[in-house]
């Protein structure tokens, strides 16, 4: 009788966090705007281009030809299974950090992942975990064959590697009340940008 093989973990290259929602689980939104699917924790990482992502690759390469047999990847190639690496160059108007060259991966959890600093120490200060913070994650690859077909990575924990340039459309106190004084909001709506992440489905 064969027995079931343990899903292998993973450790990703540090990277850009991007979509962070690991305090409060999100839901994708449909074309309508209606909830799609259990909510769930996740992020994106970007990786610049150059970052060594084979062990990864080779892994979700592996799962696929064992799901769906050994011409897998000729029909990822064909855009009929999905593949979790999205190359930034095949972006519509990006915006950083994936106005860059790179790689962006989506990890995703139902249940709360626990997040550690460079030190591998709990972070208690939800403040402290944002988009555009540099992370790494611990991962499993898994396969899935419902609406669609693909290979993706199940987040496990997080590991914030140190500080970014906060991606969020709300400026700083300083600059928003200078502007204040200056009339500079007077008369205009408060502008939202695409860059405030926390508000934003998956990139993917």
């Amino acid at each position: 009788m064969a027995t079931k093989q343990k899903a292998v973990r993973l450790y990703s290259p540090k990277g850009v966090a991007a979509y962070v929602h690991l305090h409060t689980p999100r839901a994708r939104t449909d074309a309508k705007g209606q909830p799609k699917g259990d909510p769930k924790y996740g992020l994106a990482l970007f990786f610049k281009k150059g970052t060594d992502l084979s062990e990864m690759e080779e892994v979700a390469e592996k799962k696929l030809r064992e799901a769906f047999g050994p011409k897998a990847m000729d029909l990822v190639r064909k855009g009929k299974i999905n593949w979790p690496f999205a190359d930034t160059d095949d972006m519509e108007d990006p915006e950083p950090p994936f106005d860059k060259p790179g790689t962006v991966v989506n990890f995703k959890k139902a249940d709360r992942p626990g997040i550690v600093d460079a030190d591998a120490e709990p972070i208690m200060e939800k403040s402290d975990v944002y988009s555009g913070m540099i992370a790494r994650v611990s991962c499993r690859c898994f396969t899935y064959d419902n609406e669609s077909k693909g290979v993706s990575f199940a987040l496990v924990n997080v590991q914030k590697l140190g500080d970014g340039e906060r991606m969020s459309g709300d400026p700083d106190a300083e600059s928003d009340f200078a502007a204040a004084d200056k009339g500079g909001s007077r008369g205009k709506p408060a502008g939202r940008s695409r860059r405030n992440t926390e508000d934003d489905d998956d990139l993917l």
